[in-house]
C-alpha cells in the first residue's frame, strides 16, 4: 500500500476526480479527511469508500475552501485529532465560462476565491505543520487550461495558470523543509463539472450536448474524455514516495491535448 496510515486532507471530494481519488487512496491505506461544500455528495463518497474498502478510514467534513477562517479551523481540528498531516490534495474547484466582455465580476470572484485563494488557504494553514514535521506533500489540481488558451475561458484559464505558478513558487519555499509541491493538469475528464460546462456551452450555442462533447473529445489525441481514475492515478503518484525526487513539477493528464 503506497499510502498506508498517511493522514490525507482531500478537498473537492464530493464528486468527479475528488471522489475517484478518495476511493483510490482508501485502497492504498490512507486515513482520509474528505472536504467539500457539498454535504450530500461528500457523505456519499464516504459510503462508497466503506463499500469498496471496508477497512479504510475516512471521514467527511463540510468545508468552503474560499473561507480562510474555516480552512484554518479545519486544519487545526485535523492536527488535534491525528497529530499530523502527511498529504494535502487541493482538488476543490469550480468553472465558469463566457465572453470576456460579458463575464460578471461575481463569477470571476467565485473562480478566484475557490480555484486560487482556496488552494492558497489550504496550503497557508498546512505549511507551518509541514515545516515543523520536516515532511509533507502538496498536490494541487491545475488544468490543461493553465497551459493553453480556450475560447470563452479567459477567466478560468487565469486561475489555473495561477495554480501552476503558485505550485512552482511553493516548491522553492518548502524544499528546505523536505516538503514536496507538485500539480496535476487534467484535460477533458468525465466529471459533473465538465458536463455542466459542456451543457452551458451547448445551450448558449443552440446545439446538442453531444456536439459540444465531441468537440472536447477531439481536443485530445485519443478521441475520448479521461476517466476520473486516470487522473487519480497521477495524483497518487505525486502523493506517494514513488515521486520522491519530484517537486515544482506538473503532470499533464490531457490525452495529448497540449502536444497539438
Amino acid at each position: 500500500m503506497k499510502l498506508k496510515n498517511k493522514i490525507v486532507l482531500l478537498t473537492g471530494a464530493a464528486s468527479g476526480i475528488g471522489r475517484s481519488t478518495a476511493i483510490f487512496f482508501a485502497k492504498e491505506g490512507a486515513i482520509q479527511i474528505l472536504a467539500d461544500i457539498n454535504q450530500e455528495g461528500g457523505e456519499e463518497t464516504v459510503k462508497l469508500i466503506k463499500k469498496e474498502a471496508p477497512d479504510a478510514k475516512a471521514e467527511f467534513i463540510n468545508l468552503d475552501v474560499s473561507k480562510s477562517g474555516d480552512v484554518a479551523e479545519t486544519i487545526e481540528k485535523i492536527l488535534k485529532k491525528y497529530g499530523r498531516i502527511d498529504v494535502l490534495i487541493n482538488n476543490a474547484g469550480v468553472v465558469r465560462v463566457g465572453l470576456p466582455e460579458e463575464f460578471t465580476e461575481e463569477d470571476y470572484d467565485l473562480l478566484i476565491n475557490v480555484n486560487l485563494k482556496g488552494t492558497f488557504f489550504c496550503c497557508k494553514y498546512a505549511i507551518p505543520y509541514f515545516k515543523k514535521q520536516k515532511s509533507g506533500v502538496i498536490v494541487n489540481l491545475a488544468s490543461v487550461a493553465g497551459h493553453i488558451g480556450q475560447v470563452n475561458h479567459a477567466n478560468y484559464c487565469s486561475t489555473k495558470a495561477g495554480v501552476l505558478g503558485m505550485t512552482r513558487a511553493l516548491a522553492l519555499d518548502l524544499a528546505p523543509f523536505n516538503v514536496r509541491v507538485n500539480s496535476v493538469s487534467p484535460g477533458a475528464t468525465d466529471t459533473p463539472m465538465l458536463r455542466s460546462d459542456v451543457a452551458k456551452n451547448a445551450r448558449e450555442r443552440g446545439v446538442d450536448f453531444e456536439v459540444v462533447k465531441k468537440e472536447f473529445e477531439e481536443e485530445g489525441l485519443f478521441g475520448r474524455w479521461a476517466k476520473p481514475i486516470e487522473v487519480a492515478k497521477a495524483i497518487l503518484f505525486l502523493a506517494s514516495d514513488d515521486s520522491s525526487y519530484m517537486t515544482g513539477a506538473d503532470i499533464l493528464v490531457d490525452g495529448g491535448w497540449v502536444a497539438r
